[in-house]
């Protein structure tokens, strides 16, 4: 079972995503069972998209449970507000999994950028050196969404190539892979947040092929997630491509 609290703007999306890459997704915002609901939880993800008192506080009862997390800091430096609840939960947890978008990361690492909604613009200094900081005093495997997507942990890195335009026109995306990962890392951390990218990366291609806007390709997108079988994931290493040096927020 996957624990979720998102964004109500998402929630739906992500539900159906869990269960599409085969995983049973709870979808609650209360604090009253948060504790309860973490506690017998296979993982738990955290989404800052929609952040209110009562989220965090659900969030803040759930961390504490010890299960395996994946944190999306949606919209981090957004606002004083958001980034001070941020910065609280990560104090208050270690969490498997930051994912973020490039910007997110580049300002939850300490470099200076500017947030425009939950979107950000940042400078385009290396990328991987930010995120492997970020890992070595985080603890966790950071990954950072873009026209490529980066994984690193405090070693090493690697980037996945593919996927289509159109996940830049439907909101939710990056949210989803948030999802994907929650399902996938009760296999090993760092293979199951791969997996979750490559999962995703293939079947908006394949959704791209048969859409013909952004409302058909969401929907398609959720069927080819679901038909995806594991040998479709083993022939993928052709993704794996170099980390860019800069990059700003997608």
């Amino acid at each position: 079972m996957v624990y979720t609290i998102t964004s109500f703007v998402s929630a739906s999306f992500q539900a159906d995503g869990t269960i599409a890459a085969g995983g049973s997704p709870v979808m609650s915002r209360c604090p009253r069972e948060a504790a309860e609901l973490a506690a017998s939880a296979d993982s738990i993800v955290i989404n800052t998209g929609t952040p209110d008192e009562s989220a965090l506080l659900a969030m803040n009862r759930a961390v504490k449970t010890g299960k395996k997390i994946v944190f999306d800091p949606v919209g981090y430096g957004a606002t004083a507000f958001r980034t001070a609840a941020v910065n609280s939960l990560l104090s208050a947890c270690r969490p498997s999994v930051i994912k973020g978008n490039y910007g997110e990361i580049r300002l939850l690492a300490g470099q200076a950028g500017e947030m425009r909604g939950v979107d950000s613009e940042c400078a385009t200094a290396p990328l991987v050196p930010v995120m492997q900081s970020l890992a070595g005093r985080t603890g966790a495997l950071i990954c950072a969404t873009g026209p490529v997507d980066i994984i690193a942990d405090g070693a090493s890195a690697r980037a996945f190539s593919g996927g289509s335009a159109l996940m830049a026109r439907i909101s939710g995306g990056g949210c989803l892979l948030g999802s994907l990962m929650g399902v996938l890392i009760s296999g090993g951390i760092a293979a199951g947040a791969s997996a979750a990218v490559v999962m995703l990366r293939l079947a908006a291609e394949r959704a791209e092929e048969r859409a013909k806007g952004p409302g058909a390709f969401r929907a398609a997108l959720l069927d080819e997630l679901a038909s995806l079988a594991p040998e479709d994931l083993m022939s993928q290493e052709w993704r794996m491509c170099e980390p860019p040096e800069g990059g700003t927020g997608a």
